[in-house]
């Protein structure tokens, strides 16, 4: 009898898959796939942008020391823009003379207001600058005012106004008159000003001339004017000694009640002249972009500019060119930027000022093209550059010190 061996049937073995990481599991990509993609999208926004830099790309930390062009650098678009080329910038604020007159060690960069300043700096520290020294802005002084006020030197032929329909913003002053009239002891109430009881002396108040480029500018113009619109010079120099500044001195003494009669302000004329009463402070020198600046805000925010603020443009200019000087070679390629990089100028204008012409000229037709477009009136003055010239630094300094009691 034949017995069947039994058959063995071979095991079956059931490989079973490895489980998705938990990130790719469905459940989870249906609750936060969605939230992921959004924030992986915000992040490479970030990056390209340079709003944030990526964790190896070094930031460059720079100092500078100025005066009324640390506005520029405060904005916060200018800084966002700044932090896509991984530039930051720490600005310590005093006016431009005091900037040329003290220490510099611990900055990279100065940025100064004018010409003058920028010469006591490169005087100073001809043989550590850092760079190339460039004109990124230009931005004159003004007389910024109230309308009772211009008009009640309209009124007295001081003062004088573009044909056109609307009431003017800008006006353009008689230096001359106005000189004058400060000279002869005119006051408001004298000039029949209408609206306002004023006895006050007519004069302009400046920031004080020992620290501030504006103060020291104005103080320029008043001299040229008193001087009969000649430029002050040194004494020659004689068989019996060196050259003297005698005649700068004696200028400077005869002006020094122009500027000093109601004392030099403290604080920055710009914020006070928007915001303190019309009284306070009738006439005071700033730079045209503060006033432009504010007024490009408040168009944008109400649709047309405040028309109770407006600027006197002395008929003798003086166009100041700010200058920045880098101290130390990392510090030129901020100059660089400031200077050529298109957002950076844009947003300069945006601000204010004057920027330079794809042909290196720094010219202010390009500024108020800008202003045009926003729908703000342009000054008359667009296509006029001629500046009333500056006498030399020691001369200017002799009468910054005399009429300021400086140190």
């Amino acid at each position: 009898m034949t017995t069947e061996s039994p058959t063995l049937e071979e095991p079956h073995l059931t490989v079973q898959p490895r489980p998705s990481a938990f990130f790719l599991r469905r459940r989870f990509l249906r609750s936060f796939g969605p939230v992921l993609a959004l924030a992986v999208a915000g992040l490479v926004s970030l990056l390209v942008s340079g709003t944030i830099l990526v964790p190896f790309e070094r930031t460059l930390d720079l100092s500078g020391k100025m005066g009324s062009k640390a506005d520029f650098f405060a904005d916060p678009q200018v800084r966002e823009l700044l932090m896509r080329h991984h530039i930051r910038v720490h600005v310590t604020r005093t006016g431009s003379r005091d900037v040329a007159t003290h220490d510099l060690d611990q900055y990279d960069f100065v940025f100064l207001s004018g010409e003058p300043a920028a010469g006591l700096v490169r005087a100073a520290r001809a043989d550590v600058l850092g760079g190339t020294i460039r004109q990124p802005f230009t931005s004159p002084i003004v007389l910024a005012t109230y309308r009772p006020y211009a008009e009640a030197l309209r009124r007295n032929g001081i003062a004088s106004v573009p044909q056109g329909p609307g009431e003017p913003l800008y006006y353009t002053l008689d230096t001359g008159k106005f000189v004058q009239a400060m000279k002869s002891g005119a006051t408001w109430n004298s000039l029949g000003i209408q609206g306002v009881n004023n006895s006050n002396l007519v004069l302009a108040q400046t920031s004080h001339v020992c620290d501030s480029n504006s103060g020291a500018t104005y103080l320029t113009l008043i001299a040229y004017l008193e001087n009969g619109r000649q430029v002050p010079l040194a004494d020659p120099a004689s068989s019996a000694g060196p050259t003297t500044l005698r005649d700068a001195h004696e200028l400077a003494n005869r002006i020094k009640p122009l500027l000093t009669r109601q004392g030099f302000a403290s604080a920055d004329l710009s914020e006070s002249y928007w915001n303190l009463a019309e009284g306070d402070k009738p006439i005071v020198v700033i730079y045209e972009h503060q006033y432009l600046e504010q007024q490009l805000r408040i168009k944008a925010a109400t649709g047309k500019p405040d028309p109770d603020h407006v600027l006197l443009y002395p008929k003798d200019n003086i166009l100041t060119k700010p200058q920045f000087v880098p101290l130390r070679p990392e510090a030129d390629r901020l100059g660089e930027l400031i200077t050529f990089d298109p957002d950076l100028q844009r947003r300069a204008m945006e601000l204010g000022f004057g920027v330079a012409t794809p042909a290196g000229s720094n010219k202010s037709g390009r500024l108020y093209g800008f202003l045009a477009e926003q729908g703000l009136p342009t000054p008359q003055q667009a296509d006029n550059d001629s500046t009333t010239p500056l006498p030399s630094n020691p001369v200017l300094e002799e009468m910054i010190k005399t009429v300021g009691d400086c140190p």
